[in-house]
């Protein structure tokens, strides 16, 4: 026998997606156990002895896969859009989509841990760790992201407190948590959240215009020296210390 879990849980573990998108998908009757259409979130499953489909196809439990890539500017973080030229899983080692037992089949179905818009760069996590992507996404695990912002213009210290205080988007309210200035017009900056562009349009609330974007940290992640462009499998120390995000929020685990 396998483990028993919650199915969004199991789905998420396959590297279907992140479990509340998993949640969504069950809900939309996309998920066989068994040959029954399920629609109940607390329907538990055996990984072993159930047969889990996802869109009339089977779920396979795969080794869990973590690598960060250094987004370059002009790619768009999606595989999904026809229309993007050129896309994060571009830049992917054949090696992470494909098993080396079996090249050219059995995809690793890998995803991107939040997002960076196409004029942004910096630190891009993909797993198919689905419980991990949802504790460095949920805002209740608090997972701290660290960006890097050039101006159109030197930084007035003084609107640091409107950083700080906060600002109404249509999405809801949001603020910049922590910021230090590195020159006149290059400021770092915190976030907890991840909206659509939150920096940038953070700063253009308060009357600015960001030319540059780079996130350096996703958590206990680090961007480091890592070139543009450029990738790496993380170390078995780096994911023992993102896995501590789960443990700090035991409550919210099946």
């Amino acid at each position: 026998m396998g483990e028993t879990m919650r199915i969004s849980r199991a789905l998420a573990l396959a590297g279907i997606d992140s479990r509340r998108k998993c949640e969504t998908y069950v809900q939309s009757g996309y998920v066989k156990v068994n040959g029954e259409t399920i629609y109940d979130l607390g329907r538990q499953v055996d990984t072993e002895a159930d047969v889990i489909l996802f869109r009339e196809e089977p779920v396979f439990f795969e080794e869990r896969v973590y690598f960060v890539l250094n987004k370059p500017k002009g790619y768009v973080t999606t595989a999904a859009d026809p229309h993007a030229k050129r896309t994060v899983y571009d830049l992917l080692p054949r090696a992470l989509t494909h098993k080396a037992s079996q090249p050219g089949s059995n995809r690793t179905r890998v995803f991107p841990v939040g997002r960076l818009d196409k004029d942004s760069t910096g630190l891009l996590l993909f797993t198919n760790d689905g419980d991990l992507a949802n504790a460095l996404t949920h805002p209740r695990y608090g997972a701290e992201k660290w960006y890097v912002a050039r101006l159109n213009r030197a930084f007035d210290l003084r609107d640091g407190k409107r950083l700080l205080a906060g600002v109404h988007l249509p999405e809801g309210f949001v603020k910049i948590q922590e910021f230090h200035t590195m020159s006149p017009r290059v400021i770092r900056v915190m976030i907890r959240e991840g909206k659509k562009r939150e920096v940038r349009r953070i700063f253009s609330a308060v009357g600015y215009k960001v030319l540059t974007l780079c996130r350096i940290s996703f958590g206990p992640l680090k961007l480091g020296d890592l070139e543009l462009g450029t990738g790496r499998f993380l170390k078995g120390a780096e994911v023992r210390d993102l896995k501590q995000l789960l443990v700090k929020d035991q409550s919210h685990q099946d």
